[in-house]
């Protein structure tokens, strides 16, 4: 019995004593594992802990310039949110934005304190501004640029207005762009923004015409690959002129497809057209388009004859594109709704295209097609399903087209 007892006694003290061990050992673990934890956690808020603009000394106020300040807490943001509390940040030099950069502003405004050639320099991958505004302020050639290489860009609720030619001679002459979005660019989002008072007060060197752009996308220079798989969206497009070429969204300068989505946009005030395509492979969906003027809208460096309001809502000079479901409308006249020329595989599909109610009708096509190559036979048109009011034509075809499908459209 007392041997017994003893080995008992020898087993309790061993099991305690191995439990003790195991217990001391989880608790080691258990340090560790918060430690370890505790530092990533470190890493993660360092990296995604919000960089506010006004601890590197920005007032916000609208007369300090805030330029150098802002460039530090660009150069300490990269993979970081920057933040734009509620005012007015003056700048004398353009922004540059690079990889993984996230601005978000709060009533927060950009305002071009000096002549510019744009306000934002994008170039880099994986980079959201929200919540902008970009004023011009009249001295600023551009408001964003979105530079070759970058990718994955979203440009989500911001305004950008008053861009215009900059009285410094080497930049009063050139192209005035909302936002120029160059060749070899890929993943670009353009979402719920407004794009305002882009407008030409000087004729652009070598043409001579007065030219502005709501957005732009083209090879900045020509070895530029093409830009591709960019969204317009949910955005308004409001006074881009004059009527000498004023227009809302432009693509251009690329032979491949684009994949170029323009979806649920809204166009007023547009002076020449709301949308020229240029470049193969769009979508131009769901958007408004309203002619405002009526007798109002004239050619400054064109000769003026005085028949019509605005040239076209929609010109497609490039082929695989796809017109659906818009609402084209307004006051004054177009001399055409939907322009096509020199571009085959198109698709005009539930559209309601509408001349102005004011606007005289006797001339105008609902949708013009053309060329202006000789010899050239265009193909593979679809024409379903549209309603065509107060217009001369409903399609107007003066060249050769095979493979031409139109049914089921209603002409009032």
């Amino acid at each position: 019995m007392l041997f017994m007892g003893r080995i008992l006694d020898i087993y309790n003290s061993f099991i305690k004593e191995e439990f003790g061990r195991l217990l001391r050992r989880k608790k080691w673990i258990l340090f560790i594992l918060i430690g370890v934890l505790s530092t990533l956690l470190m890493i993660w808020y360092n990296q995604t802990k919000a960089v506010n603009v006004k601890d590197y000394g920005a007032e916000g106020d609208g007369i300090t310039d805030d330029t150098t300040a802002i460039e530090m807490a660009m150069q300490d943001s990269r993979n970081h949110k920057i933040y734009f509390p509620p005012g007015t940040y003056k700048i004398t030099r353009e922004i540059a934005i690079h990889d993984g950069v996230e601005i978000t502003g709060e009533q927060a405004a950009l305002k071009a304190g000096a002549d510019l050639f744009t306000m934002l320099r994008i170039k880099g991958q994986h980079v959201h501004i929200e919540g902008m505004t970009f004023n011009g302020s009249n001295t600023s050639l551009r408001g964003l640029t979105i530079a070759s290489g970058s990718r994955y860009v979203v440009i989500s609720n911001c305004r950008i207005h008053h861009i215009t030619q900059p009285e410094n001679p080497s930049l009063s002459r050139l192209t005035v762009i909302g936002i120029r979005i160059e060749g070899g660019t890929r993943n670009i989002s353009i979402d719920h923004c407004k794009i305002q008072n882009v407008f030409a007060r000087n004729p652009i060197k070598g043409w001579d015409h007065y030219v502005a752009r709501g957005i732009l996308i083209s090879p900045e220079q020509t070895q530029q690959p093409a830009a591709k798989n960019i969204t317009i969206s949910h955005s308004s497009f409001t006074s881009i002129g004059p009527k000498d070429d004023g227009d809302g969204i432009v693509i251009q300068g690329f032979d491949e497809d684009v994949n170029l989505k323009i979806l649920n946009n809204n166009f007023s005030y547009n002076h020449k057209r709301a949308i020229k395509i240029q470049s193969p492979g769009t979508l131009i969906k769901g958007n408004k388009i309203y002619n405002n003027f009526y007798k109002n809208n004239f050619y400054t460096t064109y000769p003026e004859n005085d028949a019509y309001d605005m040239w076209a809502a929609i010109s497609v000079y490039a082929s695989n594109t796809t017109i659906e479901k818009n609402t084209i409308t307004g006051v004054g006249r177009y001399a055409r709704v939907i322009d096509i020329s020199n571009a085959s595989d198109i698709k005009i599909i539930k559209n309601v295209l509408k001349n102005g109610y004011r606007g005289t009708n006797h001339d105008s096509s609902m949708i013009s097609i053309t060329s202006t190559k000789s010899g050239e036979i265009l193909k593979n048109f679809t024409i379903l399903d549209n309603t065509f009011i107060n217009g001369r034509f409903g399609i107007l075809a003066s060249s050769k087209i095979t493979n031409l499908k139109v049914w089921n459209n209603k002409l009032n």
